[in-house]
């Protein structure tokens, strides 16, 4: 009897282990993903690069201003144009990333050019091909 109740423990505690290390793998490798879109998105940021910082966004994103990808291409060529990107840095050092099911928030993050500067926080889901891209930008104080 002693004997089969250890074995049933040992048997559901190797259970347990292998639960949680597929969910710690899963969700690792969603913070990974993650950590990967933000540094290419700030690598566009940094290099002006309008088509690599779009990259990082969904094509469901929505502005707060109403806006979808195609306002927001606009946006970015125009402010561009304009000169507001000279001196774009993209500081993620006191941002914290919070995963919950399909939703990450990411922030606060500072940016900042020769315009001036103001703080975000990023909304990012995972895309159908499993890619986590922002869906929603806002402006924090």
């Amino acid at each position: 009897m002693l004997k089969q109740t250890v074995i049933t423990l040992l048997v559901l505690t190797m259970m347990a282990v292998m639960v949680v290390g597929c969910a710690t793998t899963g969700g690792n490798k969603d913070q990974k993903s993650v950590e990967k879109t933000l540094a290419d998105w700030k690598a566009a940021v940094e290099k002006q690069d309008i088509d690599g910082m779009l990259a990082a966004y969904s094509e469901a994103f929505k502005s707060d201003q109403g806006g979808g990808k195609a306002e927001l291409k606009g946006f970015l060529t125009n402010v561009k144009e304009q000169g507001y990107l000279e001196g774009a840095k993209a500081d993620l050092a006191k941002a914290q990333t919070k995963i919950e099911k399909d939703t990450a928030t990411v922030g606060p993050i500072a940016l900042s050019s020769n315009a001036g500067a103001l703080t975000l926080q990023l909304t990012l889901k995972k895309d159908p091909d499993k890619v986590w891209r922002i869906v929603a930008t806002e402006q924090s104080s």
